[in-house]
């Protein structure tokens, strides 16, 4: 059977992280994807990751600067299925690949544009490094309080290019579909900024980042802790980070109480959870006793070692911890190797090459990993030969997939697909919402157990989790029953996903298994997704959102040099806690780094049953979908570069890539080039800095970095961010004000979210009008459609209703609890 992107040609003329991910799965899962480079070479190509991002993908070099080039791009497009680009807005125009150009040639092309601050708005030309977009947007902002110092905090790990990769995948996709019903292809957009705040804003109540504005009598407003405050920092119980005895650090992830008094039993305090009246419910503690009991748990931590704990852990099988590692030690874990997550390539310039693997796992049609990375311009003579050959395209050459019922003309990428999300927490149900966005009919189905609801609930407020219950109906079923069982069959039949998250053996005693789900619905894609996978040691142990995370290593590149305190530093117990609450501060974004990996694996999954005609069992892992957020660090070989980690105080990098005070408020510099180091001393005023041996070469800053830092230091401050944002950017120099806004307050009313549609109006039956976040990509031809957040079980009637049920039957099932 066809893989999802088989017979497909891909130009990929795109740098960065972000791109490359992108054509990375297309290439992974059956395109032709040509790398289109400068005669230079991609910047990129210096980063050693960049081995890993670009495997199995052919390189061509074209000069977009002469005719020639430009019309050898053109001639290539013509014979292209999509194209992606990361230019800065207006430069495709002056290169002659814009979009309006080459579907002028080729009306068939699926264009995908990835930039980092998006098409319009006043900071659309600003160069759209993550650190520049991030500092901007108030993600920095947002992790202010992390170090004990006022201000901004670098945010080391690229998940807004991480999620941009992903969003590119799930808007080409869409527009391949939308080109197999229609004929013609579209332009599709997506930015850094558009998939920074949507994904990681926790919509979770008091201390979140600024979710919603209700604009309503008396606005509902969630801001954010004051800097220095232990809000996101100190844990629950149940997600302790401990220092071991050999000085090594656990993370715990126990969400639930049973897994948490497992925990606490295994390490020799069950006397304390069966004695002491302060300790009955485990996970809904005064902060007085969680203090007091998160001290207990530092001592009794301390008595063994790392791989002591562990043992006894995955013995037990029901407590979820693990060490924290850096990205390629978690290489090694056994879950990613036993899960086919890891691979090794034979690279003729570094030798062998650990790298990650596929990042869903079709079992039908399934990927494959490519070779090595292209030198520069390898196949620039095969591929225009080849290509060349090819006739051009055009809206009636190539076979429809094979639709039932499909919508003659969908409004939305999405239309006539319907999702069955059976998930729970919020990593695979914050998946589901993001294909809701692109027009899906996404149907939430919940347990008939009143704690799903409020644990999914804002405190204080009158809608379930706003992401992950946007744009869903919702009904809420007893599958514990027959009559449970029967009614998800009948929804079964009828849809064409269903995703869940259940443990190993759960899906076949619900009769939600994919074998159960195939016989009822051939044509079912049938999506799970893990925190390990369905092999190794791990497989069937719970594991929740910091421990992919601790796994995975982007923690151990957040915390900062120096951190966590090394194995041989003496701590007392407050420095202790203190320890704690930075490197669980530093572990954040894990489940929300697995949405994107789970709405791909469903766009997969369509995709390869729209070629092929049937369904098929598709996996994904929270592991797995972590080590492609560390893409930039997950990798090893011989020789391997050292981790890029921020200095203790997490300003930045190094010298040009680094926040800074202003004499009010804070900056970001990002320039990580010769070009826009000149650039930046000319600006400023000082090019005796460019001249200067100390700072002439990379190399010379790099040795004279601390130097370099306070030489810039006294130049910005001698005057204000706004001031230092407006003249460097109009030099084009990438430089932002890092405290403008908190990561919410931007997206709600900055001028430049505003003309983007970061944020969009909704109206809400109980609450009335707010805003929420807007697309995480766009579609030039068919929309996305962005609702209202909906309740738990809103939907149990009318959908019952619909699967034919009458109302004595619908009132029976109520009565008896068989749905809520």
């Amino acid at each position: 059977m066809a893989t999802p992107f088989t017979g497909l040609t891909v130009l990929d003329f795109s740098s960065g992280m972000a791109g490359s991910l992108c054509t990375l799965v297309l290439a992974d899962f059956g395109a032709e994807v040509v790398k289109v480079e400068p005669p230079n070479g991609d910047p990129y190509r210096s980063t050693p990751a960049w081995l890993g991002w670009n495997r199995g993908k052919e390189s061509i070099v074209l000069d977009l600067n002469t005719a020639e080039g430009r019309q050898q791009a053109q001639h290539l497009a013509a014979r292209a299925d999509v194209l992606v680009e990361s230019f800065r807005p207006g430069d495709t125009v002056e290169l002659g690949i814009d979009y309006e150009s080459l579907a002028h040639i080729n009306p068939r092309l699926v264009y995908c544009s990835i930039t980092g601050f998006g098409q319009k708005g006043p900071l659309r030309r600003i160069q759209g490094y993550e650190g520049v977009v991030a500092a901007r947007a108030g993600r920095m902002l947002n992790l202010a309080g992390q170090p004990r110092r006022d201000g901004p905090v670098y945010s080391t790990v690229q998940t807004g290019s991480w999620h941009t990769s992903q969003a590119a995948i799930r808007g080409i996709i869409g527009a391949l579909r939308v080109r197999d019903l229609t004929g013609n292809g579209q332009w599709v957009q997506t930015s850094i900024v558009r998939n920074l705040g949507y994904p990681h804003d926790s919509n979770a109540g008091p201390g979140s980042l600024v979710p919603i504005q209700l604009t309503k009598k008396d606005p509902v407003r969630w801001p954010p802790p004051p800097p220095g405050t232990d809000a996101r920092g100190l844990s629950s119980i149940g997600y302790v980070p401990v220092r071991t005895k050999d000085g090594k650090w656990l993370q715990h992830g126990n969400q639930r109480d049973h897994h948490t008094e497992g925990h606490l039993r295994v390490i020799g305090l069950g006397k304390v959870l069966d004695e002491d009246p302060r300790f009955k419910k485990i996970n809904s503690l005064s902060p007085e006793n969680r203090e007091i009991l998160r001290r207990m748990i530092l001592e009794a931590q301390a008595q063994k070692t790392a791989d002591e704990w562990m043992e006894l852990y995955i013995k037990d099988g029901n407590i979820a911890a693990e060490p924290y590692r850096h990205s390629a030690e978690g290489l090694t874990h056994s879950g990613m190797v036993k899960n086919n997550h890891v691979v090794e390539i034979q690279d003729p310039r570094v030798g062998p090459m650990k790298q990650i693997g596929l990042l869903v796992d079709l079992k039908d049609t399934p990927g494959k990993v490519g070779g090595p990375a292209p030198d520069l311009g390898q196949h620039t003579e095969s591929v225009i030969e080849r290509l060349s050959q090819r006739p051009v395209s055009n809206p009636n050459s190539a076979p429809k997939g094979t639709y039932i019922n499909p919508p003659s003309s969908p409004a939305h990428p999405l239309d006539g697909v319907t999702i069955l999300d059976v998930g729970t927490i919020q990593a695979g149900p914050l998946g589901c919402t993001f294909l809701a966005d692109l027009g899906a009919r996404v149907i939430k189905v919940d347990a008939t157990d009143v704690r799903v609801d409020e644990r999914r609930r804002p405190s204080g407020t009158a809608i379930s989790d706003p992401r992950t219950y946007a744009g869903k109906e919702c009904i809420r079923i007893d599958l514990q029953t027959p009559e449970g069982k029967e009614i998800m069959h009948n929804l079964i039949s009828k849809a064409d996903v269903l995703f869940h998250n259940f443990r190993l053996g759960v899906p076949e005693r619900l009769k939600v298994d994919f074998a159960t789900c195939h016989q009822i619905n051939p044509r079912l894609v049938h999506v799970w997704m893990a925190t390990y996978g369905e092999h190794s040691e791990h497989a069937r142990r719970p594991g929740a959102h910091p421990i992919p995370g601790a796994i995975m290593g982007g923690p151990m590149r957040q915390m900062g040099h120096g951190m966590p305190p090394p194995p041989e530093t003496q701590l007392d117990m407050e420095e202790l806690v203190e320890a704690t609450r930075w490197i669980m501060r530093a572990n954040w974004g894990p489940d929300q780094n697995t949405s994107g990996a789970v709405a791909t694996a469903i766009a997969l999954g369509l995709r390869a049953r729209d070629l092929n005609g049937v369904g098929q069992a598709v996996h994904v892992a929270m592991i797995c979908a972590n080590a492609y957020t560390n893409a930039d660090e997950a990798y090893d070989y011989e020789g391997r570069p050292p981790y890029s980690v921020p200095d203790s105080e997490i300003h930045g990098l190094h010298a040009l890539y680094r926040l800074y005070r202003a004499k009010e408020g804070w900056v970001f510099l990002g320039c990580l080039y010769p070009s826009e180091w000149k650039a930046f001393c000319h600006a400023v005023g000082r090019d005796d800095l460019h001249v200067d041996p100390r700072f002439s070469s990379p190399e010379a800053r790099q040795q004279n970095n601390d130097t370099l830092i306070e030489e810039i230091s006294r130049i910005f401050a001698t005057r204000s961010a706004p001031d230092w944002e407006s003249s460097l950017t109009a030099a084009d120099v990438a430089c932002v004000q890092a405290d403008a806004a908190v990561e919410g307050e931007f997206y709600l009313s900055d001028p430049h979210a505003l003309e983007n549609n970061l944020s969009v109006e909704v109206e809400h039956p109980l609450v009335g009008t707010y805003r929420r976040y807007g697309g995480m990509v766009e579609f030039s031809a068919t929309p996305g459609v962005y609702r209202t957040a909906t309740q738990a079980g809103q939907h149990t009637d009318a959908i019952l209703g619909e699967l034919a049920y009458n109302i004595d039957q619908i009132q029976d099932f109520r009565d008896r609890s068989v749905v809520q």
